[in-house]
Formats: structure tokens, C-alpha cells, sequence
């Protein structure tokens, strides 16, 4: 039996927002970045940078739902959890009635995968069906005995969103330190 390599199954369209709005706001943040390196520390315009970075982090999480077909479990990556669910634990995998793939392990777990939830678009596209059998066509070849012996849940790394929300924090503390230490007109 031949492993395969790690194969990564996301939607086409989380990936481009994923871009558009990470540049999109990125970009308006740099320019308020610009304003205030001119004029100087305004606390507003540090709440706004703040913002842009919390917005990013959002986005980032939400967009960053994949499943991830390893060489001996199957990866649900959702917003804040990862489920490693080696491939004999899996009992099965399909999509609901409203479109959503849900992956059912033989400790009888329903685990959704947020990356293809139902929508209105995929009933025409179709991806998470064509996830389902994406997943089956693994399964079937790597039903293997071996390798780990329990399903975990973990924090999912997001190296993006989790900087993105740091400097969310450390710039809103200085937005409230500056606000309440500017000279008053």
C-alpha cells in the first residue's frame, strides 16, 4: 500500500477572500500607519490601526478552515480547534441536508467541518460533495491499523490571527495610555 502525501482540501473561495480582504485592510492600516508616523501619536487613529488588526484576525481564522488529508489521520481545521482524527476512527463522512460535511468517528463524535458549511453558492459548485468524496477515496486506501490510537482536539495555530490579535492588544493599550495622557485643546 502506498502512502500518499499530505493534501490540503479548502475552498477556492476562502482562499481569495482570504487574500482580498487581508490586503484590503492591510493596506488601510499602513496608511493610517503612514498618518500617524506624519502627525505624530493620535490615540484615534491607533484604535483604527487596532481594528484593522482585529479584523484581519477574524478573517484570517474563518478563512483558514481546511480539512488536511495526512499520512495517518484526517485534520478538520476549524476557526479555534483542530481535530486529528486518525483514518480508522473515521466511521463516516457526508454532507447534510443543508450542505455542511460532517465527519462521523467511530466513538460515535459528529465533528463539522466550518470550511464547507452549507451555502447557497456550493449548491451549485458543489465543493463540499466533491470533499466527501475526496475524504472516501483516502479512506479507502489508508485504513491502515497502525499509527495513533485517539482523536484530539486542539488549540488551532494561526500564526497570522494570533499575531494579528497580539498587536490588536498592545496597540489599543496604547491608544487608551496616549488618550488619556494627551494635552487637552
Amino acid at each position: 500500500m502506498k502512502t500518499q502525501s499530505r493534501k490540503v482540501l479548502r475552498r477556492k473561495s476562502f482562499m481569495a477572500m482570504s487574500a482580498l480582504f487581508t490586503t484590503g485592510i492591510g493596506v488601510f492600516a499602513v496608511g493610517v500607519g503612514v498618518s500617524i508616523a506624519v502627525r505624530g501619536p493620535d490615540s484615534d487613529a491607533l484604535g483604527v490601526v487596532a481594528v484593522c488588526l482585529g479584523m484581519i484576525a477574524f478573517i484570517r481564522r474563518i478563512t483558514g478552515s481546511r480539512i488536511v488529508l495526512g499520512e495517518k489521520v484526517l485534520s478538520v481545521v476549524n476557526p479555534v480547534f483542530t481535530h486529528e482524527i486518525p483514518y480508522r476512527y473515521v466511521a463516516s463522512v457526508a454532507a447534510d441536508s443543508g450542505g455542511n460535511l460532517i465527519i462521523t468517528t467511530s466513538q460515535a463524535a459528529d465533528i463539522a467541518a466550518f470550511g464547507f458549511a452549507g451555502s447557497f453558492i456550493d449548491h451549485f459548485v458543489g465543493s463540499t460533495d466533491q470533499t466527501v468524496t475526496q475524504i472516501k477515496a483516502r479512506l479507502a486506501e489508508e485504513r491502515d491499523l497502525r499509527g495513533d490510537s485517539r482523536t484530539v482536539r486542539r488549540y488551532t495555530r494561526a500564526w497570522v490571527a494570533d499575531s494579528c490579535t497580539v498587536g490588536m492588544l498592545v496597540l489599543f493599550a496604547i491608544a487608551a495610555v496616549i488618550g488619556d495622557w494627551a494635552p487637552s485643546a
